[in-house]
């Protein structure tokens, strides 16, 4: 029945794992959690049911990127689609709205700020709303990596409506504690939770660590270069983006630099060139998702340590989501530990000001500090990388690598990096 569906909207033949079991319970009214990884098709999890039902859907997402890749995508096939958020010019924003309230049918795409906003309160009102779909979940846990606290008021939202809508939520990173935690504060009722395998086979996963700033650039144009294909690099900072890009492009590799610091049509541009192979690589911080959907990214490299392992794992895992090999790289430094160590107590001197209890402020420090020490465990491990992630997630697919290697890690194929000295003698030599 939902094939039928599926082949009508999307032109697939056959769902991927896991995709039809979270159609299913959403079409049948049930509210629904799905952990499900990058890479693992959760935009249709939402979108088809959408379809399948009476009425419009609103999509919760914190990412303007994907709001707008998947309103282009959705258009592109016919489908009524619309979002609202601060990229749009007043005249854009009308026609928005207009579209909205025209069709009986629209996915809506929102920011979670945009639920305060009275006058969407009030188009929301107007509305038949049969679904609501919270992308990015984890973002209500402060458990979770990037807490938001725009997620909290969701629920409130949710409970406006005369007839409550289905509620679900999606995460492609949700510990245990995450997971329950998005629960209670999304007031899911009796959920249907969906947890597809985190293990992505296609990915391999490489780290290097103790590389100093100049030697992280080097070993970073170099893998580029070995590497056919477009990739995105993270850097922690905005400045260490704005660096690498330059670099990348002083050294022959057309980049480009990606991050909150630059003004909406900047980023739009950016991306825009990124999906049409304009150029080769770009350059993110750490702390700003992209939600690109581009499903050919060959390679993710992190110049720079990320401050959790559900943070890297979301990012790297936006690497071949086509299916076919890619290559996730942490190229870590000792500096990067103590530079999150310096935004974990601003961080600390932010929640003071704004009036926490020492208690609230320790009890979030501390999650964060655990966040850190287990990003740094993977790095410095030298167990399989992909039995680390998955023992992390608690996925039971962790216990298969417990007798036998991946194949697919620096650690299972006894990878040895070159050691830098050995490099700049040879560049040395070769003046």
């Amino acid at each position: 029945m939902h094939e039928i569906h599926l082949q009508k909207y999307f032109s697939h033949t056959s769902f991927r794992p896991g995709q039809e079991e979270v159609v299913k319970s959403i079409v049948n009214g049930n509210d629904t959690l799905a952990l499900m990884p990058t890479g693992g098709g959760k935009s249709l999890c939402y979108q088809l049911p959408a379809l399948i039902g009476e009425g419009s859907a609103i999509v919760i997402s914190p990412l303007i990127a994907l709001m707008k890749d998947q309103v282009d995508s959705l258009r592109a096939r016919g489908i009524s689609a619309a979002y609202l958020n601060s990229s749009l010019l007043p005249d854009e924003y009308q026609e928005a709205v207009e579209t909205i309230r025209s069709n009986e049918k629209t996915i809506i795409y929102v920011a979670p700020e945009r639920l305060q906003n009275r006058d969407f309160q009030k188009i929301a009102s107007e509305l038949h709303i049969q679904l609501v779909a919270v992308d990015e979940a984890h973002c209500v846990s402060q458990w979770g990596h990037d807490f938001r606290p725009e997620y909290l008021q969701i629920k409130n939202f949710i409970a406006s409506f005369p007839k409550r809508p289905t509620v679900a939520a999606f995460t492609a990173t949700a510990t245990p504690e995450v997971k329950d935690e998005i629960i209670a504060r999304l007031d899911l009722q009796n959920p249907h939770v969906h947890i597809r395998g985190f293990d992505r086979p296609n990915l391999k996963f490489f780290v290097r660590s103790g590389l100093r700033k100049r030697d992280r650039l080097r070993e970073t144009i170099r893998i580029v270069k070995a590497t056919p294909g477009n990739g995105i690099v993270y850097t922690i900072t905005r400045k260490g983006a704005e660096e690498m890009a330059q670099f990348l492009n002083d050294e022959g590799v057309s980049a480009a630099p990606y991050h909150a610091g630059m003004i909406g049509s900047q980023r739009t541009r950016v991306q825009n060139e990124f999906m049409q192979n304009r150029f080769k690589v770009i350059v993110a911080t750490i702390a700003f998702g992209m939600g690109v959907d581009k499903a050919d990214i060959r390679f993710v490299i992190h110049a720079g340590m990320p401050s959790s392992l559900e943070g890297y794992y979301q990012e790297a895992g936006r690497a071949g989501r086509d299916g076919d090999p890619a290559f996730c790289i942490l190229l870590a430094s000792n500096a990067d530990a103590g530079l999150h160590y310096h935004f974990l107590q601003k961080s600390k001197e932010e929640m003071k000001a704004q009036g926490k209890s020492w208690d609230e402020i320790n009890r979030l420090s501390n999650i964060r500090y655990g966040r850190l020490e287990k990003i740094r465990a993977y790095a410095e491990s030298a167990q399989c990388r992909r039995k680390s992630i998955l023992e992390y997630f608690s996925d039971p697919d962790a216990a298969q690598y417990s007798t036998s290697k991946c194949g697919g890690c620096d650690v299972c194929l006894n990878y040895s990096w070159e050691p830098i000295a050995e490099r700049r003698e040879r560049r040395r030599k070769n003046r």
